[in-house]
């Protein structure tokens, strides 16, 4: 070799060169992702999961019961949620005598803290009140059962809907629950 041969050869030091860096980020980057997903898991709850799953199991073979009854009942209910009264009102038809008080939910889909829960007196003839805050935009479960718990309607509702600014709502049917 002579000395241009030598010349053209690399001498810088290792740590001036970007190759070692990068090889030595990758590890450093999956250590912190690592550390972050770690922090996220213990810190953030798991507000799907259910601690008394098999209850839960067990409960179905009651609501199916439950829906049955409403079916019987032919149960009929028409909700609206008024945006600028607050108030939400549900009229309540039944081949039955109707409660005096009903208990509605709206479960959100996958955060148990945003889930509210109204219990609603009867005015006169199946027509029901309860006033609200606040109910934010979600595709919502909705829960409708009497103060004795012996009968279920249940649906889902996409809220708000977008062509109307003012009043919402929605049609639910024992023989669609």
């Amino acid at each position: 070799m002579n000395n241009n041969q030598l010349s053209d050869l690399d001498t810088e030091p290792w740590y001036k060169q970007g190759w070692p860096w990068a090889l030595i980020a990758i590890p450093f980057l999956t250590i912190i992702a690592g550390v972050i997903t770690i922090s996220i898991a213990f810190n953030t709850n798991d507000s799907l999961v259910q601690d008394n799953y098999y209850k839960e199991g067990l409960a179905i073979n009651s609501s199916i019961e439950r829906t049955e009854l409403a079916m019987k009942l032919a149960l009929t209910a028409k909700i609206e949620v008024n945006i600028e009264t607050k108030l939400i009102h549900i009229n309540l038809t039944s081949s039955e005598k109707l409660p005096q008080q009903l208990t509605l939910k709206f479960s959100h889909p996958t955060l148990e803290s945003k889930d509210q829960t109204f219990t609603l007196d009867s005015l006169s003839g199946g027509d029901f009140v309860a006033e609200f805050n606040k109910l934010q935009s979600a595709y919502w479960h909705i829960t409708i059962e009497d103060d004795s718990k012996s009968w279920i309607l249940k649906s889902r509702w996409l809220y708000p809907d977008k062509t109307s600014k003012v009043k919402e709502s929605i049609l639910i049917d024992a023989s669609t629950s």
